[in-house]
């Protein structure tokens, strides 16, 4: 119980990671905002031009800098990565840098260069080592030149999409818009105090079936296939344990309301596969790559592995139980039209939603009351 209370505080302070993607995407008005025609068009445009940059550094830079050193990649992937976040973000944000720190704030700020650019862009590059190594045998620390390059274009392309969405959704709720959970982490540091019942109980579940996986599996197989399998293996159990945690999230929003949702099998997929398949595979490779060109380790352990699992069981897990309640809780203060999500997971969610409940008053900016 010590180490699962030890873990769900490592998970609050780390909790803006990548939580803002998944809040882009899954929940339901940010989703909206984000995926206007006019607003991708020009995202399309404006995700071009930092991976070009970020290109033409890296050649400028490979003779100078020894950058088949994995820190001084990672340090430089971080710098690239807080300049594209804050030029995407002014760009969809609209205003200058000045008028935007006046009226943001610094602390928005500090979380958009030091989240959204360095600590989400150095997570990104890391993915691209990883992904090379395991699933491809392209190991940075034997051919540098073309996974460091990957890493440095990739990772760039990333940062700039999401700090240019969040640069929109800023704009939009300066604006008026209702934009009920802004996706910087702090309704989720406000939910965990008053459900941590709930949060320990699934947090307990999501590390005790990380570690019996990975374990299984490690006593069955050994030898070189290991990093591949447990890859595999582990997402496969924590997004299962994630689905059910958002249908839990859900739940508990509905206590007391006499409603309970209906789910199709197909939408039930979708959300199977994308978020909770493909993030838990996303912050599995990440830790891969933490221990393989961070901390230098030749080879995991069936130790490591699970660590790693239980890590990514809670993460996934904590984030789905919170995005299942603030959606539930989303679409009794807003009318989500039908046709307004990509995400098929969420738009068949939102046919089988019931009429929500009138808009509470608001606060300047958009904000709302509670």
């Amino acid at each position: 119980m010590r180490l699962v209370s030890y873990l769900l505080v490592w998970s609050r302070d780390t909790s803006n990671s990548m939580l803002h993607r998944l809040s882009l995407r899954v929940l339901p008005q940010l989703n909206l905002l984000v995926t206007d025609q006019p607003v991708r068009k020009r995202k399309r445009l404006v995700m071009l031009a930092p991976g070009l940059v970020a290109f033409g550094i890296y050649r400028l830079l490979k003779d100078v800098l020894p950058l088949s050193d994995p820190l001084v990649l990672l340090g430089l992937s971080g710098c690239v990565s807080a300049l594209a976040a804050i030029w995407a973000y002014r760009q969809g944000r609209g205003i200058s840098l000045h008028d935007s720190w006046q009226q943001d704030g610094w602390r928005l700020w500090v979380w958009i260069v030091g989240w959204i650019g360095v600590a989400y862009g150095m997570q990104l590059s890391l993915l691209v080592l990883a992904i090379l190594q395991v699933f491809v045998g392209y190991d940075f620390l034997l051919h540098p030149e073309g996974p460091a390059m990957m890493a440095m274009i990739i990772h760039c392309t990333s940062v700039t999409r999401d700090a240019f969405e969040i640069g929109v959704v800023q704009r939009l709720a300066r604006e008026g818009t209702v934009v009920p959970t802004f996706p910087n982490g702090e309704a989720l540091r406000g939910w965990l105090p008053q459900q941590i019942s709930i949060v320990m109980k699934w947090g307990g579940l999501a590390i005790c079936g990380g570690i019996l996986g990975s374990w299984m599996l490690a006593s069955a197989v050994s030898g070189a296939w290991q990093p591949i399998l447990q890859s595999i293996v582990v997402p496969i159990i924590v997004a299962s344990l994630s689905l059910l945690a958002f249908f839990a999230g859900e739940a508990l929003y509905e206590q007391g309301k006499n409603r309970r949702k209906i789910h199709t099998w197909l939408s039930c997929l979708w959300f199977w596969m994308w978020p909770s398949f493909t993030f838990a595979l996303t912050y599995f490779l990440v830790l891969i790559g933490v221990a393989s060109y961070v901390l230098r380790i030749d080879q995991i352990s069936p130790m490591g592995f699970a660590a790693m699992a239980a890590g990514t069981g809670l993460m996934m897990t904590l984030y789905s139980l919170f995005l299942g309640w603030r959606k539930s809780y989303e679409e009794q203060l807003i009318t989500i039209p039908e046709n307004i999500q990509r995400c098929p997971f969420v738009m068949g969610m939102l046919q089988q939603s019931q009429a929500p409940e009138p808009v509470p008053s608001l606060l300047p900016h958009g904000n709302l009351v509670k």
